[in-house]
């Protein structure tokens, strides 16, 4: 009897030889994101029909000059709080919930600063998910903050590209969970920001919103209240220096019960009184009199 073999099963494989228009019009596709690869864009060409090198390089640039619209209307959407327009878009391309600017912001991130909550959660709900770990602090996406630190275990002390540690960005856009999870891990309370700008840490971050709450999480997990600010912009400002520039007086109350020193001048000679003064804060001037 006989044995057979059992016959291999054909592999047709598409060779194409491409010149300089060709591989001009397979790179835009791949640099503008509409393919994640060279592999993947021929194949794209290969499925729209094989003409021309030009034709491929006007189809292409079309598709990428179509999707660089689209993606400047959602930033442009975002920065207005449109949310629907927002919306719109989303329905239009997907995609677009995780595009990125020249400055390598995401749409999320820009509502993020914006203050524009209901978009953020728009674009979150619509799998706004391919953020790193500082675009999840900013955001208060504490699940893939959780996921990405048990990956990585060594991003908990990290900082971004701007120079900005997970626990000022968390704090600064007063993202509570966030910054509990961050406690919980052990990160470094008093680690000070490196833009050049504020310097400053996540306790002078609570400032600028307002967020008493997380003035006493931090409290709680060691943070030095007598921190000061070392960077361009308000540099040797005290939390309370900060507070009075920014008329918190709730705050100053809090940091004053603290233990914060309102005689400490910042390095343009001012105490906190003179500074809240100077700028018209009475509210927070009467708290720090002396």
């Amino acid at each position: 009897m006989r044995s057979t073999m059992p016959k291999k099963k054909s592999t047709a494989v598409l060779s194409i030889r491409l010149d300089d228009e060709a591989l001009k019009a397979v790179d835009l596709l791949v640099e503008s994101g509409l393919e994640s690869n060279r592999s993947r864009a021929v194949t794209h060409f290969v499925n729209m029909g094989i003409r021309a090198s030009h034709d491929l390089l006007v189809r292409a640039q079309e598709q990428a000059d179509n999707l660089q619209r689209l993606r400047n209307e959602m930033f442009e959407a975002v920065k207005l709080r449109d949310i629907g327009k927002v919306a719109e878009l989303i329905d239009k391309d997907a995609s677009l919930v995780n595009a990125s600017n020249m400055q390598g912001e995401t749409p999320v991130l820009l509502a993020a600063f914006m203050r524009a909550n209901d978009i953020k959660e728009l674009l979150l709900q619509n799998g706004a998910g391919r953020l790193n770990v500082f675009e999840a602090a900013a955001v208060g996406y504490s699940l893939r903050v959780r996921e990405l630190l048990d990956k990585s275990p060594a991003l908990l002390n990290s900082y971004s590209h701007d120079g900005f540690p997970l626990l000022s960005l968390a704090t600064h856009f007063g993202n509570t969970e966030t910054v509990e999870l961050l406690l919980s891990r052990g990160v470094d309370v008093n680690a000070r920001s490196r833009d050049g700008s504020l310097n400053n840490t996540a306790i002078h971050a609570t400032v600028f919103g307002g967020y008493g709450h997380l003035v006493d999480l931090l409290i709680k997990g060691g943070a030095n209240i007598h921190a000061k600010c070392e960077g361009e912009l308000r540099r040797g400002f005290n939390v309370l220096h900060v507070a009075a520039y920014f008329d918190h007086a709730p705050l100053i109350e809090k940091f004053l019960s603290y233990g914060a020193d309102k005689t400490e001048k910042n390095d343009n000679g001012e105490t906190p009184y003179e500074l809240a003064i100077s700028l018209g804060h009475t509210a927070s001037a009467e708290l720090l009199n002396i």
